[in-house]
């Protein structure tokens, strides 16, 4: 029964780890390591990070010296190295007495005995989180202990993870505030002089010609829109603010025009009156159009239709990355994210107050969209 205690004292600890939010990602993992060590009853404790074919000490409860947090090293001479190969854990208790007994990290490290296994992050191999020891281990790791450092790996594996895409949110949030100041102080004055111009030549050209530069000023306000709704969506996903009744078929067709994407079809399959920012909305449909117009290949069909709680917008593509779809709608960003249209997308169903969501297989990607506003009753009719 004292076992059995002990080694729910593993999982305790971790959760209480995981449940304080009084500590940074570094605070955290710094004491994960050491409560690693100690539950195993070792001298070390090692994060390491060898995605660039060295191993550097990225966390360590080693303070000074070799494999102190800092120190970089050969992976070929460690034991982590086997893992880093596998992407297995590896329990060696006593090496001399073990198929390592020739290792060269025996040799090389002084390490007796070693339980280690590898760091994932976007289900790319990050590094490894490992505990050692001078001496041997009296006793082999029980399931309970190589379960617990497994489940540590993994918690920390989730911690870097989450805080790598946290930097990627930032970085894009930059680009989206540097990328609005573009739009306000280079765009906006030519902008204003091409609708000037336009509106005179409109005024004196023939009706026939007229129909056309009508269209051209058409466009040029929907660019001055969406400079302005751009440099909203900066602001963090501000409240849109006012909304009116917006027929959902009528945008996304008028969405499907703007983007034009040869190489898919759209379905548009009944419609709903939802209460939106009718540019913020076509904005997203235009985005919607626009990832299938470069990402989706030929021959695709985009379907849109009215749900109980909002829309849904599917279509029959590749199936998108998983660190997207895992991110997307979340608290974080996956760093395969490529430009700013999700970006976008998202910023239009945030500053809505909408909730999003997104499911891919290798058949079909579908957008969903609720809550959306108050809505009147659904349309069958195309």
């Amino acid at each position: 029964m004292a076992i059995e205690a002990e080694s729910g004292d593993y999982f305790r600890d971790l959760y209480e780890l995981g449940s304080n939010r009084s500590l940074s990602i570094d605070e955290k993992i710094e004491e994960a390591i050491t409560i690693g060590r100690d539950r195993l009853g070792l001298s070390y404790g090692v994060l390491s990070y060898t995605a660039d074919g060295k191993y550097e000490v990225v966390g360590s409860t080693i303070e000074t010296g070799d494999y102190s947090a800092g120190s970089v090293h050969e992976l070929d001479e460690t034991w982590c190295r086997h893992v880093v190969d596998d992407r297995e854990m590896l329990v060696v208790a006593d090496a001399g007495d073990s198929k390592y007994a020739k290792d060269i990290a025996r040799d090389a490290t002084g390490l007796q005995c070693y339980i280690g296994a590898p760091i994932l992050v976007d289900g790319e191999a990050y590094g490894t989180l490992c505990y050692s020891d001078n001496s041997p281990r009296e006793t082999g790791f029980g399931e309970q202990e190589q379960q617990f450092v497994d489940l540590l790996t993994q918690w920390i594996s989730y911690e870097i993870e989450r805080e790598k895409h946290y930097q990627t949110v930032e970085a894009q949030n930059e680009r989206l505030n540097e990328f609005a100041g573009v739009l306000a102080h280079d765009i906006r004055n030519p902008l204003t002089a091409a609708i000037g111009f336009t509106e005179y030549a409109i005024d004196t050209a023939p009706e026939s010609l007229a129909t056309h530069l009508q269209t051209v000023l058409d466009s040029l306000d929907r660019i001055e829109t969406l400079i302005t709704n751009t440099l909203s969506l900066a602001r963090e996903g501000a409240d849109v603010g006012e909304r009116e009744p917006v027929a959902l078929d009528s945008v996304a067709k008028d969405a499907w025009k703007v983007v034009s994407p040869d190489n898919a079809t759209l379905s548009v399959t009944g419609s709903r009156t939802i209460m939106a920012d009718k540019s913020r909305l076509q904005q997203l449909f235009e985005n919607l159009f626009r990832n299938v117009k470069e990402h989706c290949g030929e021959d695709v069909t985009v379907t849109v239709r009215p749900t109980d709680t909002g829309f849904e917008v599917s279509n029959d593509g590749p199936e998108m990355p998983a660190s997207v779809a895992e991110s997307l709608f979340k608290d974080s960003f996956g760093a395969d994210r490529v430009g700013l249209g999700l970006l976008i997308i998202e910023r239009v169903v945030s500053g809505h107050g909408w909730e999003g969501n997104l499911e891919t297989t290798p058949e079909q990607t579908t957008f969903r969209f609720s809550d959306v506003g108050t809505a009147t009753k659904a349309s069958n009719t195309v």
